[in-house]
């Protein structure tokens, strides 16, 4: 086992590194000037204004060069890890069906109308300090909980596609939000479609107030640990975790397998109605989406590039966050375009879901444990 984690972990770095290749030379081709130069002088002047992009591209989230000398920096810092935090939540939200090998893709859904429906207890619920935030994300959770129980009791009872019924329920959120906040709550002094502007004692504590970094990468990295334990530690992750490897065996082991799937489409959905209050009593203070924000298929990135690991959500939030981070800063100094991050991320996908990549280094691995497991049984006998 051990070994087949290790090849995970080498098979994710090199496809991580395939991509930045990749994307270094997607750079080089649009630095390309134009012109009568020669292809020589061309391809200098590219070279030159790639490697500056590129290094851009790499450090503007934490570091930036001031008068010839690098400083940390403040600002690309706090955004990369403001912007970790939805799609951390989502992330742990989708690890946890995926899990159980149910393909609920409507975390989506869940985190918009949650945090709709949220913005009532954000707005009307009396300000008491402390007490508030932590209502408004209960709400929240009960909202995502319930959006997502459908697909889930709809699969438990007439077994119809969860990919089906949640995917066309996010369409259903999305436009009853919208709904929701203009014809309740929408604030007819501002210049477009918002909600009233929450209280203050529904927003998140704030480490720095200049650049709003608040607490949510906290809540974040508590809710994958504590989601780590459940998984891990307790007889109701054990049972998720035997049915996603083969519910027939879980069934015929005495399991009540559509009880704990249903329950596992609700837990997750109130962990992805979550998701998009915490981003919005955290940063914005208000309900602002027009449209999809898209936190939800991004956890479905997290959640592949994880491999369902809660341990290891956070990292792969964090990687693409900073990416898109360094990706945005880099096209405000250059004329190299930011959308190329959907190509990294894109390729990423491909070759960490591709069973072919690398197919060679996984025999070794599992040739490997194999032996090593003859041996153990070899010396065990001998022992004995």
């Amino acid at each position: 086992m051990k070994g087949m984690k290790r090849y995970e972990v080498y098979r994710t770095i090199i496809a991580i590194l395939i991509a930045l290749a990749l994307g270094y030379v997607l750079i080089l081709l649009s630095a390309i000037p134009k012109g009568d130069m020669a292809f020589s002088e061309k391809l200098k002047v590219a070279i030159t204004d790639a490697n500056d992009a590129f290094v851009k591209f790499l450090t503007l989230p934490v570091a930036r060069q001031r008068r010839g000398h690098w400083q940390f920096n403040l600002r690309g810092f706090i955004q990369w890890i403001n912007e970790s935090v939805p799609i951390m939540i989502t992330g742990l939200a989708v690890s946890l069906i995926f899990t159980a090998k149910q393909f609920n893709i409507g975390a989506e859904g869940q985190l918009f109308l949650g945090a709709a429906i949220a913005s009532f207890a954000a707005i009307y619920f009396p300000a008491i300090p402390i007490l508030h935030p932590i209502v408004v994300i209960l709400v929240a959770s009960l909202v995502g909980a319930g959006w997502s129980a459908i697909p889930g009791y709809l699969k438990a009872k007439w077994n119809a596609s969860e990919i089906v019924t949640s995917l066309m329920l996010n369409y259903v959120a999305l436009y009853m939000g919208l709904f929701i906040i203009k014809v309740f709550l929408r604030d007819p002094n501002a210049g477009q479609l918002v909600s009233y502007k929450f209280k203050e004692t529904a927003m998140l504590y704030l480490l720095n107030s200049r650049y709003r970094w608040h607490i949510g990468i906290l809540i974040a990295l508590a809710m994958s640990l504590l989601f780590w334990f459940i998984m891990k530690k307790t007889t109701w992750g054990y049972k998720v975790r035997l049915i996603g490897n083969n519910k027939n065996f879980a069934y015929y082991s005495g399991i009540d397998t559509q009880k704990t799937l249903f329950q596992a489409h609700v837990v997750s959905g109130a962990i992805a109605g979550t998701a998009g209050i915490i981003e919005l009593i955290g940063y914005h203070g208000r309900f602002l989406w027009l449209f999809s924000p898209g936190y939800g298929w991004d956890g479905i990135i997290i959640a592949t590039l994880a491999r369902n690991n809660p341990l290891y959500v956070p990292l792969a939030a964090l990687f693409l966050s900073y990416i898109r981070v360094g990706a945005k800063t880099m096209g405000r100094y250059t004329n190299i375009p930011p959308e190329m991050v959907s190509i990294l991320q894109a390729t990423i996908i491909l070759l960490v879901t591709a069973e072919a990549f690398l197919s060679g280094m996984r025999q070794k691995a599992i040739e490997k444990e194999a032996k090593k497991s003859e041996n153990a049984i070899a010396n065990g006998g001998e022992t004995a």
